[in-house]
């Protein structure tokens, strides 16, 4: 199994790696630019097991009413090499990420997924993607995938840290 030790921050020397582990999930993982990836380096965490085996990354989500804020935090990007599947590469990031994201203080992390059993496993929920209305604005919109954020296939999900 995989050990927890072996994810760490990003570096500059990863971009190249975290773009092709990406890019072997085009069904399951938006793609993301090289450049984007470059100027946002310092938001993914790896698994570094002589070499990347998965990536996870996150995003703050706009404040829609500052008035009333809904501090949402997203996780993107949470890939790992179809050879390494299996091995709970995928667990030790995301148990990674939920540790590091809850010092944040956030009022709930969220995540679009095709796998929502395997959120749940960690305790992720259901949600409706009408409470997401930060994440379609800024990323739904855009997307070259589906006509419309609410017809997309993918399960909106959240966790809300202890």
């Amino acid at each position: 199994m995989a050990d927890p030790s072996k994810v760490r921050l990003a570096r500059l020397d990863d971009v190249h790696a975290i773009y092709e582990t990406i890019k072997e999930n085009p069904t399951e993982v938006l793609p993301r630019s090289f450049q984007d990836i470059w100027m946002h380096f310092d938001r993914f965490h790896v698994y570094d097991d002589g070499g990347i085996k998965g990536v996870i990354s996150w995003q703050a989500l706009p404040l829609v009413n500052p008035d009333h804020p809904d501090r949402c935090l997203e996780i993107i990007s949470f890939s790992v090499k179809d050879a390494e599947k299996k091995k709970g590469i995928g667990a030790a990031l995301l148990k990674h990420m939920l540790e590091l994201l809850s010092l944040y203080e956030p009022d709930r992390l969220v995540v679009l997924t095709f796998y929502p059993e395997y959120f749940k496993n960690f305790g992720f929920k259901e949600t409706s993607k009408e409470k997401l209305y930060q994440k379609i604005l800024v990323g739904c919109l855009n997307c070259t995938k589906y006509k419309s954020p609410l017809t997309c296939p993918e399960v909106a999900m959240e966790y809300i840290p202890e």
